[in-house]
């Protein structure tokens, strides 16, 4: 039996809605930034921040799951889209290059 499942977007990745804290450093920057996650995939994370970040920008990914029972996930990733938010910041959008740990 075949199953055919039709998706509005034909993503790679479902991506699943998330409300926590993404914590984020730009190159030649020491201190980590956070941010509010908005959706995760296993292709990258989308995150609301008070500061515009250019597209194509490197950056290190840590999400901490409230749960200590899941290790954070960790991982360079590449910034694909910046859009302002309705609140006064940006929807920043990476797509994951590699993972840590």
């Amino acid at each position: 039996m075949s199953m055919r499942l039709d998706y509005s977007e034909k993503r790679s990745f479902n991506r699943m809605q998330v409300d926590c804290v993404v914590e984020y450093r730009l190159p030649g920057v020491e201190d980590m930034r956070q941010a509010r996650g908005q959706n995760l995939s296993a292709g990258g994370v989308q995150f609301e921040t008070e500061e515009e970040i250019a597209v194509g920008t490197p950056v290190e990914i840590v999400i901490s799951p409230e749960q200590k029972l899941t290790p954070p996930l960790e991982a360079m990733a590449e910034v694909v889209r910046v859009i302002p938010s309705s609140e006064g910041g940006y929807i920043v959008s990476c797509r994951f290059q590699q993972m840590k740990g």
